[in-house]
C-alpha cells in the first residue's frame, strides 16, 4: 500500500511538472511577444531574448558584436541578445551552403533574396505574407509597391525574406568633360548626331588645350558601359537587361533590328577613332589614369564614381577639370531621355526568418522597426551625436567620427554597423551626406529629378527546372552573343552578317528559352494582380 501511494504521487508530481511546462510554453513562448515601445527597452530585470544571426559583416577588420554602435542600440531597444554567426563576405559566402546542409540554421539569417526563394519553398525559411500583415512599414514598402513586391515575391506566391530597398534609382550614364566643351564652345550633346560630332570635335580640334590635337580620346571606359549608348534605341543589351518586356511580351534585344542599328553606329564611331582603341579590354587602373592624365573626353560609367572624380587630387594639376553627367541619348531631338540602366528597387541583399526561429514575433518587430523611418535613421546614420548631426534646417550630416576617418567614411560606417547587409531603407540622405561634394551629389540625383527612368523589366520567377534550364541556355546564348557584339564594333566581323547571326541565335535552342521566358512572364503578371 505505501509503494503503490508513493507511485501514485510520482505520477502526480510529473502531471504537474508537465502541466506547468506547458502553461510556461504557452505563456512565455514567441506566440504574442511584443517588441518594447520606442521609449521602453524592456525593463532592467527582463531576461533578454536570445537570437542567432548569421551575417556578413562588411568592415573586413571589424566584426558585428553585441557591442557594435548599431546592434548595440537594437539590442537595448529589443531587450536582445545577438549570437554573431560572421565572417567577411567571401566566408559568409562559403559558410551558408555548409549551415543549410547541416539542417541546423540561425534565428536569422541574412543572404541574397534568391537565396530565400530558393530554399523557402523547401522548409529552411517562413513565409511572411500573413506576419507583414500587421505590420504597417513592411506592408506599406514590401507588399503595396508592386514594383518591389515583384521584385522579392517567390514563384509560389510567398515572400520569404524582407530586401534592402535602395535609395536612388541612379546608376550609370554618360558624362562628358564640360571643360572641354566650353574650351570648343559646344552645347551638351542630346542626340546620338550631336554625340559623333561632339565625339569628333574632341579627336580633331585639341579639346584638352595642349598644343596636340592627336593625343585626345574622345570616348573611353572600362567594362561594357559603352552599350548603354543603346538607350537612344529604346533597348538595353547588357547581359543582365537584354530581356525587356515590349507590348505586352519578353523580347530579347540582341537579335532586335534595333541593335543592328546600334552596332552599326558604334562600328562607325570605333573604326574612325571616336572610342578608345581597347575598348574591349581596357581595366579601371588604365581608364583612370587616362581620365586623370587629361585625355578622356567623355565617358559613360556609374554616375556617382565619375562624378567623384572633380574632387580627387589627382586632377587638381589639371586646369578646369570637370565630368558633368548628360541626360541618356535620343535619337530625334526633342525625344525624351530615357535609360533602361538604373538601380532596382530592391538592393539583392535580405534578411529572413528559419523555420527553427523560436521568437518569430521579435524577430518581425525588429523586421518592421528597421523599415521605419527611426530605423531608417540607425541603420542608414548611426547614432546622433556620435555619427551624425542634425542641423537646424533639417539636414543630416556625418560627424568628423565618420568623415575624417583615415581608412574613408564608408569604412567608418561599417564598422559602426551603418550599411549593413539586412533588409532595410536606405536613405537619399545618406546618399547626399556621403558623397565627395556637392556637385557629386547633385549629378547623382539629376536623372531622378528629371525623372529619366524606364519602368523597370518584370522580375521572372522560375520553376527549379525551368531555372535551371533558362540558366543553361542562357549562359551559352550570351557567351556567343557577347562574342559577336564585340566582333561587331570592332570591325572583325562585318554587320552584313547580322542576320546569320540572328539565325545562329535562334539555332541555340532559343525556342526553348523564349517559352521558358513567356510562361514566367504570364505567371509574373498573375502574381502581381
Amino acid at each position: 500500500m505505501h509503494r503503490q501511494w508513493r507511485k501514485k504521487r510520482v505520477s502526480l508530481f510529473i502531471m504537474v511538472m508537465v502541466l506547468a511546462l506547458l502553461a510556461s510554453a504557452c505563456g512565455g513562448g514567441s506566440e504574442g511577444e511584443q517588441a518594447p515601445s520606442d521609449n521602453q527597452s524592456g525593463g532592467s530585470d527582463d531576461k533578454p531574448v536570445k537570437l542567432s544571426m548569421f551575417i556578413a559583416s562588411r568592415a573586413t577588420d571589424e566584426m558585428y558584436s553585441n557591442e557594435t554602435l548599431v546592434w548595440k542600440e537594437i539590442g537595448k531597444k529589443f531587450n536582445v541578445e545577438f549570437e554573431f554567426i560572421t565572417g567577411d563576405a567571401k566566408t559568409m559566402r562559403d559558410k551558408f551552403p555548409l549551415m543549410i546542409s547541416s539542417n541546423e540554421y540561425p534565428d536569422i539569417i541574412a543572404d541574397a533574396p534568391a537565396s530565400f526563394n530558393k530554399y523557402g519553398p523547401q522548409g529552411v525559411f517562413i513565409p511572411l505574407n500573413d506576419l507583414i500583415k500587421d505590420k504597417p512599414n513592411l506592408q506599406k514598402y514590401v507588399v503595396d509597391d508592386k514594383i518591389a513586391k515583384s521584385q522579392i515575391v517567390n514563384a509560389d506566391g510567398n515572400i520569404y525574406s524582407v530586401p534592402m530597398l535602395s535609395a536612388v534609382r541612379t546608376s550609370e550614364g554618360p558624362l562628358i568633360r564640360q571643360d572641354w566643351l566650353d574650351r570648343l564652345n559646344l552645347p551638351v550633346p542630346e542626340t546620338i548626331d550631336d554625340w559623333y560630332n561632339t565625339l569628333k570635335a574632341f579627336k580633331e580640334q585639341d579639346a584638352n588645350g595642349n598644343g596636340d590635337p592627336n593625343d585626345e580620346v574622345p570616348f573611353a571606359t572600362a567594362g561594357t558601359f559603352y552599350l548603354n549608348f543603346a538607350d537612344a534605341w529604346g533597348i538595353d543589351l547588357n547581359e543582365d537587361g537584354r530581356w525587356m518586356e515590349e507590348n505586352g511580351k519578353m523580347i530579347y534585344t540582341p537579335i532586335d533590328p534595333r541593335a543592328k542599328e546600334f552596332l552599326t553606329t558604334m562600328n562607325k564611331w570605333y573604326s574612325e577613332g571616336l572610342l578608345d582603341k581597347e575598348l574591349l579590354s581596357r581595366q579601371d587602373k588604365d581608364y583612370t589614369s587616362m581620365v586623370f592624365n587629361d585625355k578622356v573626353g567623355a565617358t559613360n560609367h556609374w554616375i556617382g564614381y565619375v562624378a567623384g572624380f572633380n574632387s580627387r587630387p589627382e586632377v587638381e594639376k589639371i586646369k578646369g577639370f570637370n565630368f558633368q553627367v548628360t541626360p541618356p541619348p535620343v535619337m530625334n531631338k526633342g525625344d525624351k531621355p530615357l535609360t533602361s540602366r538604373q538601380q532596382q528597387i530592391v538592393v539583392p541583399v535580405a534578411w529572413g526568418i528559419s523555420s527553427q526561429n523560436k521568437h518569430v514575433d521579435k524577430t518581425m518587430e525588429i523586421f518592421e522597426y528597421a523599415y521605419s523611418d527611426e530605423g531608417q535613421l540607425l541603420f542608414n546614420f548611426g547614432i546622433e551625436g556620435d555619427s551624425y548631426t542634425k542641423e537646424a534646417d533639417g539636414t543630416l550630416k556625418y560627424t568628423d567620427k565618420i568623415m575624417q576617418n583615415p581608412d574613408g567614411a564608408a569604412k567608418a560606417l561599417h564598422r559602426i554597423g551603418a550599411q549593413p547587409w539586412i533588409g532595410f531603407r536606405q536613405d537619399p540622405r545618406y546618399e547626399i551626406a556621403s558623397a565627395v561634394s556637392e556637385d557629386a551629389a547633385k549629378q547623382l540625383f539629376y536623372y531622378v529629378e528629371q525623372d529619366y527612368f524606364r519602368d523597370p523589366a518584370p522580375a521572372l520567377k522560375y520553376s527549379e527546372d525551368d531555372f535551371e534550364t533558362s540558366t543553361e541556355l542562357k549562359t551559352q546564348i550570351d557567351t556567343y552573343v557577347n562574342e559577336m557584339i564585340s566582333k561587331f564594333i570592332i570591325g572583325q566581323e562585318p554587320l552584313s552578317k547580322f542576320d546569320e547571326f540572328t539565325a545562329k541565335v535562334k539555332s541555340m535552342r532559343f525556342d526553348e528559352l523564349e517559352a521558358i521566358q513567356s510562361k514566367a512572364y504570364e505567371a509574373n503578371k498573375e502574381l502581381m494582380k
